[in-house]
């Protein structure tokens, strides 16, 4: 949750309770025994099966996300906003938890600056996503179900042991609504 570290300790809880209700709506469909969720205090880490389409990340679980994010923004305080970054890979289970190359990768990619960036420069925006070369050449170049590749432009991402390319998609904030005033004119 970008700038959480800001919020004092029973704002981050609400904040935190908040994002895990958005995550449990995003992945409704998906049995949550399937899925490996790890709390990383102000984010978490979501470990989805291999059986769960890469395709489905995009359409529906990323709109399903930006919607409820959408739907807490407009009406509580602080607003959360996210760094969420797609990667695929092996990973492996040890006693202290999840490891592997590519969940490092994808931890790179949510801290890069890239990302952080992109929230920066568009203070309207509630989530940016990064996805990896890996994940763009599989499955956002092909434009497969809700994704246009257009949406998407490269980015360098140079962390710690990482350089590689991903690829940047801020989603459009919803319209906000108009309010009409109507012009009194003198007669």
């Amino acid at each position: 949750m970008a700038g959480s570290g800001r919020w004092n300790d029973r704002v981050q809880l609400r904040a935190r309770a908040a994002l895990d209700s958005m995550v449990r709506t995003a992945f409704r469909g998906i049995s949550r025994h399937r899925l490996v969720i790890e709390d990383r205090g102000d984010g978490m880490i979501v470990l989805i099966p291999p059986t769960v389409s890469k395709v489905d990340l995009f359409d529906p679980l990323i709109p399903r996300l930006a919607a409820a994010l959408r739907d807490h923004n407009s009406t509580v305080e602080p607003r959360i906003r996210l760094r969420v970054a797609v990667h695929a890979g092996e990973v492996l289970h040890g006693r202290a938890g999840w490891v592997g190359t590519d969940l490092n990768l994808a931890c790179r990619l949510v801290n890069s600056p890239p990302l952080y960036r992109e929230l920066t420069c568009r203070p309207h925006a509630d989530l940016a996503l990064i996805v990896s070369d890996t994940i763009h050449q599989a499955v956002v170049r092909h434009g497969h179900r809700g994704i246009d590749p257009a949406d998407y432009r490269p980015v360098h991402v140079a962390v710690k042991e990482v350089e590689t390319r991903a690829w940047l998609f801020t989603p459009l904030p919803a319209p906000r609504p108009v309010t009409l005033v109507p012009r009194v004119v003198p007669a």
